[in-house]
């Protein structure tokens, strides 16, 4: 009996799941007259789609110019990230206009409709203690670009705050502790600079953490204010920072006096601020711990860390810690190594500061004759330093191309979409697409489409096509050039360089033997929900060949939040549905979550019109579904 309940439960599970993706599928196959019907989509495309250059994505990576939903620049803070893909113009329909409540302080931000924000209403009627909820429940950071994105615009849209209590947390003050811990110090700074965001002590330390951490210290202005106005241990400890960085030291150990009285106890801290205060010269020792704020004041010091600090403590900083290590002078290249690659795989370390911190890491001659073999044998930071110091050493394009696709194909589709994934587009950038790098194609598309590169992975892409066609004309069914080129289709549709007609998906299924067995159609099929979810058009009856009527392995959410999210979008309440969505996500973003999840979260983006950023975090969990 017990087993009869559990098998019925899947069912249900997987039913409410597909019914999330399948939701919209009926008007989806009535617009495109159903592929069954007519003459079939070519599985092989005449070539890509033509790359738009005159409408840039909404969203631009950090460093440029934001732009509106509508694809125009426009002038504001610099947000988190980018989405993939350029919709089509809106079509025009019927609305109706209703005057909205003022901006409240408490609902302040940097960012309007018209610079990537969510609405004035993206709160309408959300329960404040919802709202509460789902921050907190949201990592500091996430791994996910596309994640960081779509927070990172939650957090800095303008718009009327949900209701509050007299209980609630200044509701400014908590999207700037949120924005703070995802490290991104240009906008913390601008958003701290808005009224009311520092009345909340959560966010004055996270952002005064911040700013010690950047370097900026900016904070160090406002700290005295801050420390009168709260009783916190923590922003005694950065005011300590700021004595130090200011020069005057004679009151740091009264600072550190009462900092124990507050029960704040960080022995790391309290020993290099007791150097400090002493103008001890020489080598620092005696660490057995290491906490952000120890960061900071080694910063404001100028002092280096010690090889005697554990790795494993650089691997429990936050980003912006790890972030600020890699850029201490005299630390050891392996700590180095350690915080580089630890910060730039959440967003803390652009490419161009990375690049040292590989280039610096020893490595044997012999490691980087054979790097491509011996990164099968190592991991993490030390796999991508070797890999990194073969890939700029080697100027053979052949040579080359296969390093190149050996760190493709051994990433996480997150390292591929970031800082990483950056240093390898500007290799690939050295190589033209031929024939003798034939094999280097299906890699360099899924690396270019990762980062955003249409115009980069368009010429690859018609290489791994042309390889495929060559391959089946062959009759080389089978082959590794038509398998490789059948898992960057998926991939291309949310790229943009196929239309959503530019591939049969009967076609494609078949192609890849989603009916061998059980693993082959859960794949297939969540591939396919996926794609739905993002708002392509996949025939329902593809998708009932696909279902596979048991329970995807990962963790599903609870049911009331599931609900939720599912009665929020018919609303909609836009801010509710997008953190709620992103809740649902593993801490490591899409291309770790159950795809059950996943379609789910991206159903409702989808549905309040947040169709790019569902692309984009489609584009991650489909990357990892169809692997290197």
């Amino acid at each position: 009996m017990t087993a009869s309940r559990s098998k019925l439960r899947l069912a249900l599970r997987l039913g409410l799941a597909l019914a999330a993706g399948l939701m919209t599928a009926p008007v989806a196959l009535a617009q495109s007259g159903a592929q069954t019907s007519g003459a079939p989509t070519p599985l092989w495309p005449q070539g890509p789609a033509t790359p738009s250059t005159s409408t840039p994505a909404a969203g631009v990576p950090s460093g440029g110019a934001p732009t509106g939903t509508d694809g125009g620049a426009t002038q504001g803070p610099t947000p988190l990230g980018a989405p993939l893909y350029t919709p089509p113009a809106p079509r025009s329909s019927s609305f109706e206009v209703k005057t909205l409540a003022a901006v409240t302080p408490d609902g302040g931000g940097l960012l309007d409709a018209g610079q990537g924000g969510l609405g004035q209403a993206l709160w309408a009627d959300s329960p404040r203690g919802l709202v509460d909820r789902a921050l907190m429940s949201l990592p500091p950071s996430s791994p996910s670009p596309a994640v960081r994105a779509l927070l990172g615009r939650v957090l800095m849209s303008s718009g009327t705050a949900p209701q509050a209590n007299k209980d609630t947390r200044n509701f400014l003050g908590a999207r700037l502790e949120r924005l703070a811990l995802l490290g991104d110090g240009k906008n913390a700074d601008a958003m701290a600079a808005l009224p009311t965001a520092l009345d909340d002590a959560g966010a004055a330390e996270a952002w005064a953490r911040l700013s010690l951490l950047t370097g900026d210290g900016s904070a160090c202005n406002q700290m005295a204010d801050l420390q009168k106005r709260f009783n916190d241990g923590e922003i005694q400890m950065l005011g300590v920072v700021c004595q130090v960085r200011g020069g005057s030291t004679d009151n740091v150990m009264l600072s550190l006096d009462i900092m124990r009285e507050q029960g704040v106890k960080d022995d790391g801290f309290s020993r290099l601020a007791e150097v400090a205060a002493s103008g001890q010269k020489g080598a620092l020792k005696g660490f057995s711990t290491l906490s952000a704020e120890a960061v900071a004041l080694a910063r404001a010091m100028g002092r280096g860390l010690p090889a005697e600090v554990p790795a494993a403590q650089i691997l429990t900083l936050n980003p912006a810690a790890a972030a600020a290590v890699a850029d201490l002078p005299d630390t050891p290249a392996a700590l180095k190594l350690v915080a580089g690659d630890r910060a730039a795989a959440y967003g803390t370390l652009p490419a161009a500061a990375l690049a040292p911190v590989y280039k610096a890491a020893k490595v044997s001659p012999s490691d980087l004759k054979n790097a491509v073999g011996v990164a099968e044998k190592r991991q993490g930071a030390d796999q991508r330093a070797i890999l990194y110091q073969a890939l700029t050493g080697e100027t053979i394009p052949s040579l080359k191309g296969a390093i190149l696709a050996k760190a493709v194909d051994v990433s996480d589709p997150s390292l591929l979409a970031g800082a990483w994934g950056d240093l390898l587009v500007q290799e690939l950038e050295g190589l033209a697409p031929g024939p003798a790098l034939k094999d280097l194609a299906p890699a360099a598309t899924r690396l270019a489409l990762l980062q955003n590169r249409r115009d980069l992975a368009q010429p690859w892409f018609e290489l791994a096509r042309q390889s495929a066609q060559e391959a089946s004309n062959g009759g080389k069914a089978d082959g590794k050039p038509l398998q490789a080129y059948l898992r960057l289709v998926p991939l291309a549709l949310l790229g943009g360089l196929l239309p959503s007609d530019g591939a049969n998906w009967a076609q494609w299924l078949d192609a890849v033997k989603a009916d061998a067995d059980a693993p082959s159609r859960l794949r297939a099929g969540s591939i396919l929900a996926l794609l739905t979810a993002a708002g392509e058009k996949i025939d329902p009856l593809l998708l009932a060949r696909t279902a596979a009527v048991a329970e995807a392995p990962g963790v599903i959410p609870d049911a009331a939040s599931w609900l939720r999210l599912d009665q929020s979008v018919t609303v909609p309440r836009r801010g509710e549905v997008a953190l709620l969505a992103l809740a649902e996500l593993a801490d490591a973003g899409p291309a770790s979550t159950a795809p059950t999840v996943t379609v789910h979260a991206l159903s409702a983006l989808a549905a309040i019109g947040l169709k790019d950023d569902a692309r984009r975090l489609a584009l991650e969990a489909v990357a990892a579904l169809a692997g290197p």
